[in-house]
């Protein structure tokens, strides 16, 4: 006997697990960089590096839209963790700009479908406020939490992602079943229903779990850059000592 509804979560765990295990993969050939190590690093950014950021992590939640994962007919995703990991990175100016970029392609799915044609119709204005939303998500985090890769801790790894796992739920059961009726047929507990029953723990999860890793890479990225440096420092100190003693 066959069940389809197994078969496809299969499928789809298995398309989950390539997918991670790829930003996995590219996130950590990125950190054998030491100018990529350096970058994330930094104290600040400038306005250019700023601008830089906000659009990669854009174009990035652009993409996650597009290549959404598949589950029961519905499509879910990572766009609105790479909207909070941008403001927790390059801090509040980024994740509300990237969260803008991500956000208003989103709604654009009133009039097309996208290049991949998963954009769908009816969610496009709730989901794209939602990354909205997401971006101010990371900016708080940033400026009032005082969070970054830096010195993040373990309970604040934490504390981002159940905050992550709380704004999907919010997007799923608040802000999308209020917009969608305002320019469709379908309801309100409709909307929440449907979303309950089918796509609110992939979704919860993908999201958490993406910020988890993203959170998790880039603070041993900031670890291994401060390996370097006190390496250097030590260096420093040795020639410097080597240098008095020639000396006398």
């Amino acid at each position: 006997m066959k069940f389809p509804i197994f078969s496809e979560l299969i499928s789809t765990s298995r398309y989950l697990v390539a997918f991670v295990s790829l930003v996995v993969t590219a996130l950590y050939l990125l950190s054998l960089s030491e100018r990529v190590r350096a970058f994330i690093y930094k104290q600040s950014y400038t306005k250019k590096e700023k601008a830089g950021l906000i659009l990669f992590f854009g174009v990035l939640g652009i993409l996650a839209s597009e290549f959404g994962l598949k589950l029961f007919g519905i499509i879910f995703n990572f766009r609105d963790c790479i909207a909070i990991f941008a403001g927790i990175l390059g801090g509040p100016v980024v994740g509300i700009g990237a969260g803008l970029i991500s956000g208003l392609y989103r709604m654009t799915g009133v009039i097309w479908t996208g290049f991949t044609g998963t954009i769908g119709f009816w969610s496009a204005i709730g989901c794209g406020v939602a990354t909205v939303g997401a971006g101010f998500v990371g900016a708080w985090l940033s400026k009032y939490r005082k969070i970054n890769i830096k010195t993040i801790t373990n309970k604040e790894v934490l504390l981002v992602v159940l905050i992550t796992a709380f704004w999907e739920v919010i997007h799923l059961e608040v802000i999308v079943p209020l917009i969608s009726p305002l320019y469709t047929t379908k309801t309100i507990s409709g909307i929440a229903i449907l979303f309950a029953q089918q796509l609110l723990i992939p979704m919860v999860i993908a999201n958490a779990l993406g910020i988890l890793l993203f959170l998790l890479i880039a603070k041993d990225i900031a670890l291994k850059r401060e390996a370097e440096l006190a390496l250097k420092e030590l260096r420093k100190a040795e020639e410097e000592i080597k240098e008095i003693e020639e000396k006398k």
